[in-house]
Formats: C-alpha cells, sequence, structure tokens
C-alpha cells in the first residue's frame, strides 16, 4: 500500500511539472503567433474533454482538458490539433480572414511562431536553474587532498 501511495506521490508532482512546462511552452506559441497578427482559437492545456475553461475577449478559448500530458494552441485556419490547413476554409476565406490565419502568414513568421515553444521552454531552464542556483548555491567539490589512500594511484 505504501509503494502505491509513493508512486501516486511522485505522479502527482510529475503531472504538476509536465503541465508548467507544457503551459509555458504552449504560451511561447501563442505570444509570437499574436504580435505577427495570428487569430488564435483554443489555447489548451491537456488533451481529451474539456474540464473548464473560458473565452477571452481575443476570441480565444482557454481550456484544460482531461488528460495532462501535453497541450495545443489551435491558429484560425487549422484543420485540427495539429495546424494542418482546412482546405475547405482556405478557399472560403475573405481578405481580413486571411491576413489573421497561420497558413497565410510569411515564412519567417511562420518559423517564429513554430520555434516560440520550444524557445520559452529554453527560457523556462534557465530561470529555474538560476533561481535554483540563488537559493542553493552551485554545487562542487573542492579540490583539497585531505588524505592519500594506501595502494591508490595517488601513492
Amino acid at each position: 500500500m505504501e509503494i502505491l501511495l509513493q508512486f501516486a506521490h511522485h505522479l502527482g508532482w510529475f503531472l504538476v511539472v509536465l503541465t508548467i512546462v507544457v503551459f509555458f511552452h504552449e504560451l511561447g506559441h501563442y505570444a509570437v503567433a499574436r504580435s505577427c497578427n495570428v487569430r488564435v482559437d483554443i489555447f489548451s492545456i491537456g488533451f481529451g474533454r474539456e474540464l473548464f475553461g473560458f473565452t477571452a475577449s481575443s476570441g480565444t478559448h482557454w481550456k484544460v482538458g482531461l488528460i495532462p500530458l501535453g497541450g495545443y494552441v489551435k491558429f484560425f485556419g487549422d484543420a485540427g490539433i495539429a495546424s494542418a490547413q482546412d482546405a475547405g476554409l482556405a478557399k472560403k476565406m475573405n481578405d481580413a480572414e486571411s491576413h489573421v490565419s497561420f497558413h497565410h502568414k510569411k515564412l519567417h513568421q511562420k518559423f517564429a511562431i513554430i520555434s516560440a515553444g520550444p524557445i520559452a521552454n529554453f527560457a523556462l531552464s534557465i530561470v529555474i536553474l538560476t533561481l535554483i542556483f540563488a537559493v542553493s548555491g552551485r554545487p562542487y567539490t573542492p579540490a583539497v587532498i585531505g588524505m592519500v589512500v594506501d595502494n591508490s594511484a595517488a601513492s
């Protein structure tokens, strides 16, 4: 029984850490997409059935899904959560809609939006490690000889 409780404890912390990492990853995509004037339809942490969510004034639906093993940002013009272009919608788009569609952006904007997630994770790791080192210091072993052990390479 104790092993199951310990497993549940570790699994819980794993999901908390994973959710934080996923949130910052998707937030990177979201922030750069919005700065490139791309309309974001859905910002989701987790997959599956929606547990709770709300729609912001920007039109983005922010939600938390049942399965907390990832997330996604769905841009206007996407056919699904994998960012494949909705061909039917692309044919019907007017100029105003194509202006805010991810698939009608220039290559460098698409590159920036796509790479923003991993860059956000990299920045998050720098912040976390900086905080850890600021609080606990950087571990190191001093180069001090306390004694020489008989029959060792040093003797």
